[in-house]
């Protein structure tokens, strides 16, 4: 066994740190890094492959970037074998010192933006791990040319910026020279499509394929990526040319394994046979086809590799006959995936069945798409998706993975329709109508509607000043407060999304009821108001990319608290329902609307909290909104629902006045509140304790 194969054994781990998006105009999107994380991610944690532990860091902070690079390092030991990956922006200060980008680096501030390369320098020599990679894909210069998105805003020299230091096994591997640049491809600049970046496609391709393994024992150490990568680089581009630096026995570290596929040692054919195939008369090179074909469908894996060489060469063949012949004998060994396209729902797995020749059934599984996890299971890959992974605001989503046999690769698609799927990514644009984004906007409607809602119920004011005032602040207070954070960032923004939409709704609810109890010119005002308020929410917040496309629930027998919740709703939706009398045994249009209203007072919320407790996993962000939807919709409601007991007969909560047909009843209103309570309290109780 090669001593590379033994440094396999060790714990292995990755982190690659991948920046594309950037808040300062000065520093141009790359569309490159998104794809180079997904590439590289799937070879490295190939188990067949590079068998490494992979981390991701996508488009973060400069200040979060040092926290995983620092907490990735220090975890290390002593025998961890460490690969650290950047594909991002490279900038230097005046002094020439280089520092890596973040999203939110600022090129006149990089001591306080963006990470310095001093910092990773001095975290790598407090490492315990004896064998190091650093490989850097962020550029050193700031130039356009045709064809190219530079990926740097000045020369740095990685040398100095990365001495090296005694007692430690250590590599750097960077995608350019100090006065060079480091290129996205020709294509992605002109079609927009994402593709790895002319240094980490070398890397992947290298490892994927095997081709890395220049002296063919079966492994690819980093010399050998080294010399690959240099030498596929500068044929693609004339103006990039990778440098390597290290010192110990670092250049021999094993990076990954070659797929198996390539450690079959062909035998070659007869000397009859293959000159056949080598005949002037097309009709003898058709029937040496033939012989060639049985070969590469036998048992003998070692006579199809033999076989193989000759029949590609074939396909390539000046006769037409010989070419269809070739590679109709290539198209029926390959692998055939059953089915040939994969279907899944969330949280479902499949497995793959592969069917081919022997020589074909030696293969490697991988994927760049990242919510699929492939592997290999015997003669089939079982196919599974990561929910965790899921892009925000996805609809039905498509992907692939592929299989990579001695004949070539096998792309299979994957569609995924998750279960309890809303609706897809919206791609239905709206008008550009900026003004919606202010929140004076929405603020201006939420102020016209708490005028108008006074003079449709403003005897609640005048004989009882205290509770009705609270009550109005109740209802309006907490729609200010959310209009205004509607434009602020983190948490307070998720906050403002909670208390809008949730006031929102109980206002157009409030609204309908009182035009079923009131039923005047103010009351159908303050509805035509309440509507108008909705739907400017409703364009301000299109496309709805923060409302989750996916439902990832568990049954209540999984979640007891969850019967708490469902059960007290459907109490609830009684209750309001029953409370709407009819005459006659009909029901009036008045009392159609009633309905209508006591509907929308229950159900939205409701259906917010029981889903709430059936959730399987809530976000952080998720629980913010959860809390203050639930505060900012029961909050008015089970004040009004008590304080109707103190506002004397003029002010009956819906239904009190119903049940003994004279006047208040106390014990309705009083069960109501309850009952809301316990849906409110059995959500509120689940989004801070496991239970």
């Amino acid at each position: 066994m090669p001593a590379g194969h033994c440094r396999l054994m060790g714990t292995r781990r990755a982190l690659i740190v991948a920046t594309g998006g950037y808040e300062h105009p000065g520093l141009r999107r790359l569309a490159a890094p998104a794809h180079d994380a997904d590439a590289l991610r799937a070879v490295l944690a190939d188990p067949e492959l590079g068998g490494f532990d992979v981390e991701v860091a996508r488009d973060l902070p400069s200040h979060q970037i040092q926290r995983r690079v620092a907490d990735f390092l220090a975890a290390a030991g002593r025998d961890d074998v460490l690969l650290l990956h950047f594909s991002c922006h490279g900038l230097k200060n005046a002094a020439g010192e280089l520092f890596l980008a973040g999203t939110d680096t600022v090129p006149n501030r990089l001591s306080a933006t963006a990470v310095a390369a001093r910092f990773v320098n001095d975290e790598l020599a407090e490492c315990r791990a004896a064998h190091v990679a650093l490989l850097l894909d962020c550029c050193f210069g700031g130039a356009f040319a045709k064809g190219t998105v530079s990926r740097a805003v000045d020369e740095v020299d990685v040398e100095e910026s990365f001495p090296l230091r005694p007692g430690r096994s250590r590599v750097v591997i960077t995608a350019s020279s100090a006065t060079e640049y480091a290129f996205e491809g020709e294509e992605l600049a002109e079609s927009g499509r994402l593709r790895p970046s002319v240094f980490t496609e070398a890397v992947v391709q290298g490892l994927r394929t095997g081709d890395a393994d220049l002296n063919g024992d079966g492994s690819v150490d980093l010399d050998e990526l080294y010399k690959y990568v240099y030498a596929r680089v500068v044929a693609t581009t004339a103006h990039q040319t990778p440098h390597q630096s290290g010192g110990g026995h670092g250049a021999s570290l094993l990076v990954a394994r070659t797929p198996l596929a390539r450690r079959i040692t062909p035998v070659d054919v007869p000397e009859s046979l293959a000159a056949r195939a080598k005949d002037l008369d097309s009709t003898s090179r058709v029937a040496a086809v033939g012989e060639l074909r049985a070969l590469l469908v036998g048992d003998d894996v070692s006579a199809a590799a033999g076989a193989l060489t000759l029949l590609q060469a074939l396909a390539a063949d000046d006769s037409n006959a010989v070419q269809n012949a070739a590679k109709e004998a290539l198209a029926v060994a390959q692998l055939r995936a059953s089915p040939t396209t994969v279907e899944l729902s969330e949280e479902t797995e499949r497995l793959v069945a592969l069917a081919g020749a022997p020589l074909a059934r030696i293969f490697h599984v991988t994927t760049e798409t990242r919510w699929l996890r492939v592997s290999r299971d015997g003669a089939s890959v079982l196919v599974r998706t990561d929910p965790a992974a899921y892009p925000e605001g996805y609809g039905e989503l498509r992907g692939e993975f592929t299989v990579t046999t001695p004949l070539g690769p096998v792309v299979v698609p994957v569609v995924c329709r998750p279960a309890g799927r809303l609706w897809a990514r919206a791609a239905i644009p709206v008008p550009d109508l900026a003004w919606f984004h202010d929140w004076r906007v929405l603020a201006g409607i939420a102020v016209a509607l708490m005028v108008v809602a006074l003079g449709a119920g403003g005897d609640m004011l005048s004989q009882a000043t205290f509770l009705g005032f609270l009550y109005e602040a109740l209802r309006f207070g907490p729609l200010l407060v959310g209009i205004r954070l509607l434009d602020r960032d983190g948490p307070r923004r998720v906050v403002g999304h909670g208390l809008v939409a949730a006031n929102s709704a109980f206002l157009l609810a409030d609204a309908l009821a009182g035009v079923y109890s009131v039923g005047s010119a103010w009351s159908w005002l303050q509805l035509a108001l309440a509507a108008a308020l909705v739907v400017v929410l409703a364009i301000r917040l299109w496309p709805f990319d923060q409302v989750p496309r996916r439902l990832s629930l568990v049954p209540p027998t999984k979640r007891p608290i969850a019967w708490v919740t469902i059960g007290a709703a459907l109490v609830e939706l009684i209750l309001l329902v029953s409370a709407v009398p009819t005459e006659d045994g009909t029901f009036t249009i008045s009392r159609v609307i009633g309905l209508i209203a006591g509907l929308l007072v229950v159900v939205p919320w409701a259906a917010l909290c029981v889903l709430t407790v059936l959730t399987r996993a809530l976000t952080a962000a998720q629980r913010l909104f959860v809390t203050a939807a639930i505060v900012a919709y029961a909050g008015p409601e089970i004040y009004y629902m008590l304080g109707s007991l103190l506002l004397g007969a003029n002010f009956t909560y819906v239904g009190d006045d119903v049940w003994d047909g004279h006047g208040t009843v106390v014990w309705f209103p009083l069960l109501h509140a309850v009952v809301t309570a316990a849906v409110a309290g059995s959500a509120v109780v689940r989004v801070y304790r496991q239970v």
